[in-house]
C-alpha cells in the first residue's frame, strides 16, 4: 500500500511539472493573441471571449491548460462573477508568476483605466517570446546531449563493420 501511495504521489508530481511546463510554453502565444486583439480595439472581456471561442472551435485532442483557464474565466464572467475577481482567479488558477503578472495588468486596467495597457502588454509579449526562444534553445541542447549515447553506439557499430573485414583480410 505504501509503494502504491508513493507511485501515485510521484505521478501527481510529474503531472504538475508537465502542467507548469505547458503553461509556460503557451504563455507567449496567449499573450500575443491577447495583445493583438486589444490593439485591434477589443475590450479585455471581449478579447478573453474571442480567445476562448477560438480554442473551443479548434479544440485539440490534448488539452491546453492556459486556454482551459481562459475558458473557465469566461464562464465565470458569464455566470455573474465580477470581471476583477475573474481575472484574479485566472492568475491564481494558472499558478505561474507570468500569468499572475498578466492578471495584475488586467486588474490595473480595470481599476485605473488603461491608456498604457497596450504598451505593457506588448512589452510583456516580447519578453515572453524571448523567454520561449531561450527555453527552446535549452531544450535543444538537452536533446543533443541525450542523443550522444546512441550516436556513440552507432559509431562503434560502423567501426566494427569497417574493422572486422580489414582485420580478417590481414589474417585470411
Amino acid at each position: 500500500a505504501f509503494v502504491v501511495m508513493l507511485k501515485k504521489a510521484k505521478e501527481q508530481q510529474e503531472e504538475m511539472t508537465k502542467r507548469a511546463e505547458q503553461l509556460l510554453m503557451y504563455y507567449p502565444s496567449l499573450i500575443m493573441k491577447f495583445t493583438l486583439l486589444i490593439q485591434a480595439g477589443m475590450t479585455v472581456r471581449r478579447a478573453f471571449q474571442k480567445i476562448s471561442s477560438d480554442y473551443l472551435r479548434n479544440c485539440p485532442k490534448e488539452g491546453r491548460y492556459a486556454y482551459e483557464a481562459v475558458t473557465t474565466t469566461c464562464h465565470e464572467m458569464d455566470s455573474g462573477v465580477a470581471e476583477l475577481e475573474a481575472y484574479r482567479r485566472f492568475g491564481e488558477r494558472c499558478g505561474q508568476m507570468k500569468y499572475k503578472t498578466f492578471s495584475t495588468i488586467l486588474i490595473q486596467n480595470l481599476q485605473k483605466g488603461g491608456h498604457r495597457m497596450a504598451d505593457l502588454l506588448e512589452k510583456e509579449a516580447l519578453e515572453a517570446w524571448d523567454e520561449r526562444k531561450r527555453k527552446a534553445r535549452v531544450m535543444g541542447e538537452t536533446a543533443a546531449t541525450k542523443l550522444l549515447v546512441p550516436m556513440v553506439m552507432m559509431l562503434a557499430v560502423v567501426m566494427a563493420i569497417i574493422m572486422i573485414p580489414a582485420c580478417l583480410s590481414f589474417y585470411g
